[in-house]
């Protein structure tokens, strides 16, 4: 066996993070989602680019917002299930960390919360120092 081309090793790093639920950041995962991945956990931060509101789903009420991570033009959707996190205080301009699973097919951010039945990596959502998780 010959060895792997050096774009075919980084990929299959970056999809065996993936897999292992490490945290990627945003240009890494949008990089893993171009070769066929359906979603990869992401760590970033910026700034809240607008409230969505809240809107009910099958697994909870959920708010959503925009963020503009930072060194970035383009803004980012986030879900977050309240149900599990409690309401998120926030506005337009404030500082936001956050750790969450980045969905290849719509480029929306979800499990910012913790897992209540704890298979699925823990995210959160810092907004101006105070954690929700």
């Amino acid at each position: 066996m010959g060895k792997l081309p050096k774009s075919l090793a980084i990929l299959g790093a970056l999809l065996l993070g993936a897999c292992q639920s490490s945290s990627s950041t945003l240009a890494d995962a949008q990089r893993v989602c171009q070769s066929g991945a359906s979603h990869v956990e992401v760590h970033f931060s910026g700034t809240i680019a607008r409230y969505l509101g809240t809107h009910y789903s099958q697994s909870g009420e959920h708010e959503g917002f925009l963020i503009m991570p930072s060194g970035s033009t383009n803004s980012l959707m986030v879900e977050d299930n309240v149900n599990l996190s409690g309401f998120i205080p926030m506005r337009r301009g404030d500082a936001v960390e956050l750790q969450g699973q980045y969905e290849c097919n719509d480029s929306v951010i979800h499990w910012t919360h913790h897992d209540p039945s704890g298979r699925h990596v823990g995210g959160f959502v810092i907004v101006n120092g105070r954690r929700f998780q």
